[in-house]
């Protein structure tokens, strides 16, 4: 090769690496993209020790690339940026997290009617406002494993066309955390690959699909998202090479009617809308924009300035609620609830409005179904088979047309199958992932010199299956119609410390200050005489 050849080459080498990316997050410095939908975007960087910001075009870290190549970071600037597909704050604009709560509940009720549901919309403001800190579920980057230690829920807004839903859910995108809008879409590369470059929110708008069962590629998607595991994909071409998208945030959805799938059911906070009679814009103004870019850069001042600050206890519970992913989905806020104790109260106000809520939407589910038509006949019989493995079987009344008598026979499961028109097959496999009984029973018991394929059940797990699925269930119902004992509870902890931090349970929030490498220890679990007394009265 000539000397004029070489030259050429080495002009048309880049001598630096360039890597677009929207935030950086050093041990000096949180760096955050910024646009003021003009000119070029630029990196807002805020420094953790010392009274510090400043506007930068490029960052240098001092890392290379293989071939020695400075390695130069630069905010992402595409047309997904510049045709409003996502949402960057401008800058950031003093305020408090109770100036902004106040602000926030004011801008969604002057653009959305709640028609009686305010304080639920409050809680899902303060939902997508929490989406800013969401990262804070890892605060070390040591423990940043895929699909664990973090959970950020799904707000499905439901309801019959023309009943508010898209006006919500502009409300709840321009308070969250660089949102990407993305009309309904069957093509799913199309979001988690600028999910992975922007990370953030997403608002899929119109998100009904003919399938939203477990098979259904874009369910995979979202429980992926809510659990913040990557989507990996396999080079078509290359088969040893595996692509990995990040997927992990906040998801507003727009929808007519619930998930098919009950594990992406239990991802939701569900909202139902209702059709207003108010004269309100047919079409988002102006002022409400540029209100909601405001807000948009109220809560981008609170990220920078409690970054740090901002603790989230995973070890939190809610008090009197069960669902654990319906606490997860409300971690944030607690953590938030040091900087506004009104956080606290908007949770417990509506909190088990919601819990009750999903609990509807699983009853109407095929799980739902089947579990509620099993409580609704309440006729038990005890199994003493197997010596220390105590189960019951379900029951069901017969009527004999010939003498007219009523007699109570087992339940099978072909009379269930006939019941839901479906195949013993079918029922079977349904009763087994529901997990009701041990594993060991027989398949078929004599009853009365007769036998039966009969359904058995284990009062514990049977109770935990109609704490999910049936409406209105009342905690240990089940074992005050087989006149058995209710266990002894191990959940009701009085004070849990924290030698370090101490930290306490207190109107049922467990609440901890910020401590780095802290573990909070329950040395014992104690339950009085008069504690006893209480409980079984």
């Amino acid at each position: 090769m000539g000397i004029s050849k070489e030259l050429e080459k080495a002009e048309q080498e880049p001598t630096e690496k360039i890597i677009q990316k929207p935030t950086l997050l050093t041990k000096d410095f949180l760096a955050e993209e910024v646009w003021n939908r003009e000119g070029a975007p630029q990196f807002y960087v805020k420094y953790f020790n010392e009274d510090k910001s400043e506007l930068k075009d490029r960052l240098d870290l001092g890392e290379k690339d293989q071939f020695e190549r400075p390695i130069i970071y630069v905010p992402v600037d595409n047309s997904a940026l510049r045709k409003g597909l996502v949402l960057l704050p401008s800058e950031p604009k003093e305020t408090t997290f109770k100036e902004v709560f106040d602000r926030l509940d004011g801008f969604a009720f002057r653009c959305y009617d709640a028609l009686g549901q305010e304080p639920y919309v409050k809680l899902l403001n303060r939902v997508v406002a929490g989406s800013w800190f969401l990262d804070r579920f890892v605060a070390n980057p040591r423990f940043a494993v895929a699909g664990a230690g973090k959970f950020a829920p799904i707000i499905p807004i439901r309801g019959p066309s023309e009943s508010g839903k898209n006006r919500l859910a502009f409300v709840l995108r321009l308070l969250s955390y660089r949102p990407y809008f993305e009309m309904s879409t069957y093509r799913v590369p199309s979001l988690y690959r600028p999910l992975d470059l922007w990370g953030g929110s997403l608002v899929l708008d119109e998100a009904d699909f003919a399938n939203t069962n477990e098979k259904s590629e874009l369910i995979h998607f979202l429980n992926c998202r809510a659990t913040g595991t990557p989507i990996s994909r396999q080079d078509a071409k290359n088969p040893r090479k595996t692509d990995v998208f990040a997927n992990f945030g906040i998801t507003i959805l727009t929808q007519r009617r619930a998930f098919d799938d009950n594990a992406t059911e239990s991802r939701c906070l569900p909202y139902y809308s209702e059709k207003t009679e108010k004269k309100l814009p047919t079409v988002e103004t102006d002022e409400m924009l540029e209100e909601g870019l405001e807000l948009q850069n109220m809560l981008f001042y609170l990220r920078l300035k409690h970054y740090q600050n901002v603790t989230i206890d995973k070890t939190a519970w809610i008090s009197e609620i069960d669902d654990p992913r319906l606490v997860s989905s409300l971690l944030p806020l607690l953590a938030l609830s040091k900087f506004d104790s009104d956080i606290e109260k908007t949770i417990l106000t509506v909190v088990k409005d919601i819990a009750k809520l999903k609990v509807e939407q699983k009853s109407n589910s095929e799980d739902g179904a089947l579990l509620n038509s099993l409580w609704e006949k309440q006729l038990f019989a005890v199994y003493s088979g197997i010596p220390n493995n105590e189960h019951y079987y379900f029951q069901k009344k017969e009527f004999d047309e010939d003498d007219q008598s009523v007699s109570v026979i087992p339940l099978t499961i072909s009379a269930l199958a006939e019941e839901f028109k479906s195949t013993s097959r079918n029922i079977r496999k349904a009763l087994t992932s529901l997990n009701l009984c041990a594993a060991g029973l027989p398949k078929v018991i004599k009853v009365e010199g007769k036998t039966y394929r009969v359904i058995f059940f284990d009062p514990p797990k049977f109770e935990k299956r109609l704490r999910e699925f049936v409406i209105d269930y009342k905690p240990y119902e089940l074992y005050e119609k087989l006149g058995l004992e209710k266990p002894k509870s191990v959940t009701q902890v009085t004070e849990v410390t924290d030698k370090t931090c101490g930290a306490k349970l207190l109107d049922g929030f467990l609440e901890n200050e910020p401590h780095v490498g802290s573990v909070t220890s329950v040395t014992s679990v104690t339950e009085t005489k008069e504690q006893r007394e209480v409980e079984q009265s």
